[in-house]
């Protein structure tokens, strides 16, 4: 019997490094395009948090969100309306914090035992940080492209992906002033010449030999 206290202290030690290695490495998750996001979700809502309750203490602790949906974009087989969304207490863990009653998310996340989960390695923003593209995909354009990644192998960017970066070399083009001068020509040596007074000087010319053929 006593030549199992060192196996188990071992294991021990081992489970409890473990556990200290998690807390002090942090959340670390790749960046992941918002159709990519939504088409690996179980879930995708916009909703406004109005309340949170830590439901399970200690270091692997799990806090539960009180949300209001405002509406439900994809999961509607698996939840019906969504009133709570759980996380990990600890940010450390990959776990979300929300702001009490002040701005409406967009969040994705998974379904398990019947519950609403979430992370920071899920797609989560405020609403009004999205930009118009980003709102029309997750109401409509999203869903169509599932079939395909934004970017991979034998498949290039997705029609949404083109229309959100057409739109962002369009809002770059109108910081930049465009200045045109219309009744000006630019002509060798950098000099301007008005177009419109040359053409009225030629038809100047034009009506005096006409009068002078006349005489």
């Amino acid at each position: 019997m006593r030549s199992l206290y060192p196996q188990l202290l071992g294991v021990l030690c081992v489970f409890t490094c473990l556990q200290l290695h998690q807390l002090t490495e942090g959340c670390t998750c790749a960046p992941s395009h918002p159709q990519d996001a939504y088409c690996n979700s179980e879930m995708v809502i916009r909703a406004k948090v109005v309340g949170k309750k830590l439901v399970k203490d200690g270091p692997f602790g799990t806090m539960r969100y009180t949300v209001k949906q405002m509406k439900m974009y994809k999961g509607f087989e698996k939840i019906q309306h969504v009133q709570y969304i759980y996380t990990v207490a600890s940010e450390s863990l990959c776990g979300v914090k929300f702001d009490i009653n002040k701005y409406q998310y967009l969040i994705t996340g998974r379904v398990f035992e019947g519950k609403f989960y979430t992370g920071l390695c899920n797609f989560i923003e405020r609403w009004e940080q999205l930009s118009l593209s980003q709102k029309k995909g997750f109401n409509h354009r999203y869903q169509l492209g599932c079939g395909c990644r934004v970017s991979g192998p034998g498949c290039g960017p997705s029609l949404v992906h083109k229309q959100e970066e057409k739109e962002k070399e369009e809002k770059e083009e109108a910081v930049v002033p465009q200045q045109r001068d219309e009744g000006a020509l630019r002509v060798g040596g950098g000099r301007r010449r008005r177009g419109r007074g040359r053409g009225l000087k030629k038809a100047k010319q034009n009506v005096l030999i006409r009068y002078t053929e006349l005489l």
